[in-house]
């Protein structure tokens, strides 16, 4: 069991009496409460909630409930707007220490699907919109982890083609969760080829939220920082509704060509949601002219159908199935043959707009990937007499992951001023892994390993969040996350039961308590200032208890390393400060954080013999150790005129390995991205420059391979035009300089030590139909 640091219980007990005893100064203010709904009743989620003359928002929640406020006595003009409707307008009066209502019933309208929106979530867990829907289409993604990449504090290391894994603030791996739709991801390859928004067509998303921090502890187990997607959300049952969405596009110098389809309409009760895609790509030229593989070939299909069981209930079922084949990872010793992928749920809501209980979610769901790799286009499998074995390899690696998880979380309302979250979630992975290697001249089997055990981790956790919106202007919240975890394997070899697990066991049995504490307030018309302290537990993955002298994918290096299923939990606990400004023409942002990760789990160098010839001779181990990080982060907007627009973002994060006393593993340099866009009243066309620089990093972790980088500047043109009704044609250069540069945290070829380099010049062009 952890033991709850003394600061937190501390922390917990101190604002909960502040936030209970300032009550009182809420009686000079007043709120705005009400629900937005369709026309035929049902509730809205996420609709925006605007007042006219305010620099402020809300969203509402799945019962369509919001609060706006604390207001300043006076009469308002509140608006609601939401994809798929038109907006609504209610005007109230706001009297000190009381409540006004405004009710919408929303008409619908033709819908835009314009594309993803990336928001990062304040400590709050409110959303501060860095990245807009039509933004998000027109930065061209090729993979999920590409709209990450542009963000402050936000980065993801590339290994191929495809798979390009999210790194929050230094934070990566099993230390970020990833969502879909309320189910939690993970990898099935041990060298995380399969990134877990890798098995999802960009095309395919609605949204994107980022948590920069402990603070998503409703979301699931272990979230030291936490992504969620959200895939095209089901249209409100009317009948004869059917929009859809056609787009094709190509990309030179990648070769990669797209085409994606989908549909969503209702008919009564019943409401549906359907899409396919199809995506391809080949051998890249980076800046220098030499060729980088990144062949690949994907196909998806998703949808959901949802069934309104009563006027304030829906049961919604959904699915998906991706099948990826010839996947080139440069980056890695082997290739992946296949991934295929295969996810379902099953969710029931009950949303209601009076009483104590407002919202009632039910989700059961399983994910499956299967995964086949192999070394047919890699150096071993050619014969080489100057090395050792002289003879062809022919390596097979076959994994697989499958998640089962639910959950059950319950909203109560307890006055205009107070809500109250409680719920839990569970899930349950099974993973296995097996590698064989033959001679390929002779066909003759050298030996097979496990590489994965049959390994079995099982989380369980219960959660509270309660917020509180207090007089001036200020809103506390409070969140606590208990866990229960097990963690077992079947079995291991001799060597892992020698060296490793001698005495400890391969079982192990954890209970983590995990809390968060955030406070916001408007400190003037135009500023916004949100605090936040959390603390969260995560358990060691299977990779980290139980590798086999198998390849990591933490280091940017193809040596083995070996796991410890006796790895404590890393506790990580960090404190930020967010500040934003709105102004008539500009906005800022402003953040700055600190974490300290206890029992972090890190890599040292051992003495134990390798497994393979090939591999290079030190073999790693996971170890905990004390981790310390820093960072800021910034970003500025200004309306230079109607038809103008400079965007500049920035951002610069410092990590340290106390226990190696070296900085910590895979740290990204400062970074900034400046953007010019031209865009006329109608939003018909644009033009937009986007620059990129990013500074020499040379505080690496030498004992575990890292090599400094150089610094690189980049520039890209992208532009659009409006054509017939609901057609666009998107167009653009990316790297127009056709600069040769590396992102700092890309992994090297194994073979040659080089580190996998960015596409040089890519001309790109997209059209989309919208109807």
């Amino acid at each position: 069991a952890y033991r709850v640091p003394r600061k937190l219980t501390l922390w917990l007990g101190f604002c909960w009496t502040l936030l209970v005893a300032s009550q009182a100064t809420a009686q000079s203010q007043g709120w705005i409460e009400g629900r937005v709904a369709a026309a035929d009743g049902r509730p809205i989620a996420d609709a925006m909630v605007t007042a006219d003359g305010l620099d402020r928002e809300t969203t509402t929640g799945r019962a369509g409930r919001f609060v706006l406020g604390p207001l300043t006595p006076g009469r308002y003009r509140v608006r609601a707007s939401a994809l798929g409707y038109g907006d609504g307008l209610s005007v109230v009066v706001v009297s000190a220490g009381d409540t006004a209502r405004a009710e919408f019933a929303l008409e619908t309208e033709a819908l835009r699907l314009s594309g993803i929106a990336v928001s990062v979530l304040r400590p709050t867990l409110q959303p501060q919109l860095e990245l807009g829907a039509g933004r998000a289409r027109e930065s061209n993604p090729r993979d999920a982890g590409d709209l990450l990449r542009g963000l402050p504090g936000l980065s993801a290391v590339r290994r191929g083609a495809l798979g390009l894994d999210p790194v929050v603030r230094g934070l990566r791996e099993t230390e970020v969760g990833v969502y879909l739709d309320g189910t939690r991801q993970f990898p099935a390859g041990p060298a995380r080829m399969d990134s877990p928004l890798s098995h999802l067509d960009p095309t395919t998303l609605e949204n994107i939220e980022v948590v920069k921090g402990p603070y998503a502890l409703t979301w699931g187990a272990g979230n030291a920082s936490a992504i969620r997607v959200r895939t095209q959300p089901l249209p409100p049952a009317t009948p004869g509704l059917a929009h859809g969405r056609i787009l094709t596009g190509y990309d030179a110098n990648l070769d990669a060509k797209e085409t994606s389809a989908s549909l969503l309409g209702s008919s009564g009760p019943l409401s549906y949601w359907g899409s396919g895609a199809w995506r391809e790509g080949s051998t890249y030229t980076n800046g220098s002219g030499d060729d980088v593989p990144a062949g690949y070939r994907s196909w998806e299909t998703r949808g959901k159908v949802g069934y309104a069981t009563g006027p304030r209930s829906n049961l919604v079922f959904s699915g998906g199935y991706q099948r990826q084949e010839d996947i080139d990872y440069p980056g890695l010793i082997l290739d992946a043959n296949y991934f295929r992928t295969l996810n379902a749920a099953a969710e029931w809501r009950v949303d209601r707009s009076r009483g104590s209980l407002r919202n009632l979610n039910v989700l059961a769901y399983v994910n499956d990937v299967n995964h086949a790799m192999d070394n047919d286009d890699k150096p071993t499998a050619q014969p080489n007499p100057d090395r050792i074995p002289p003879f062809p390899l022919d390596v097979a690696v076959d994994a697989g992951i499958r998640v089962y998880g639910g959950r059950l979380a319950a909203t109560l309302f307890s006055g205009p001023a107070w809500e109250l979250e409680v719920g839990g979630d569970v899930y349950h992975t099974l993973r296995q892994a097996t590698r064989t290697i033959h001679r390929r001249d002779t066909g003759m089997l050298m030996f097979t390993d496990l590489m994965w055990p049959d390994a079995a981790i099982t989380d369980g956790g219960v959660f509270a969040r309660a917020t509180h919106t207090l007089g001036s202007g200020v809103s506390l919240a409070a969140t606590a996350r208990l866990d229960a975890v097990r963690a077992r394997a079947d079995s291991v070899s001799d060597f892992f039961t020698e060296n490793v697990a001698s005495g400890s066991g391969l079982d192990a049995d954890e209970a983590n308590l995990s809390g968060a504490l955030t406070v916001s307030w408007q400190a003037a018309r135009a500023w916004f200032v949100a605090l936040g302290v959390g603390s969260v537990v995560r358990t060691a993955d299977a990779t980290e208890r139980y590798s086999d002298r198998i390849p990591a994918s933490k280091a940017q290096t193809s040596a083995e390393f070996v796991g410890d299923p006796s790895l404590a939990p890393e506790r990580s606990t960090q404190a930020d400060v967010w500040v934003d400004g709105r102004f008539s023409r500009a906005s800022v942002s402003f953040n700055l954080f600190g974490r300290r990760i206890d029992d972090f789990i890190t890599l040292e160098p051992t003495n134990l013999p390798k497994r393979l010839p090939l591999s290079p001779p030190t073999v790693y181990r996971y170890i905990n150790g004390e981790a310390r990080f820093w960072g800021v982060e910034g970003t500025l907007t200004v309306a230079l005129s109607d038809e103008w627009t400079l965007m500049t973002r920035a951002s610069h994060l410092r990590g340290s390995d106390r226990t190696l006393d070296e900085p910590a593993l895979g740290i990204p340099p400062l970074h900034g991205t400046a953007s010019l866009r031209w865009q006329p009243s109608g939003g018909r066309a644009y033009v937009e420059t986007i620059a990129h620089a990013s500074d020499r990093q040379d505080r690496v972790a030498t004992t575990r391979g890292e090599e400094p980088t150089a610094g690189y500047g980049t520039f890209d043109v992208h532009a659009g035009l409006g054509l017939v009704e609901g057609a666009m044609l998107r167009v653009g250069v990316d790297n127009l300089a056709d600069r040769w540069y590396v992102n700092a945290l890309n992994a090297r070829n194994p073979f040659t030590g080089a580190p996998i380099a960015e596409p040089g010049r890519v001309v790109f062009a997209r059209v989309s139909w919208a109807f």
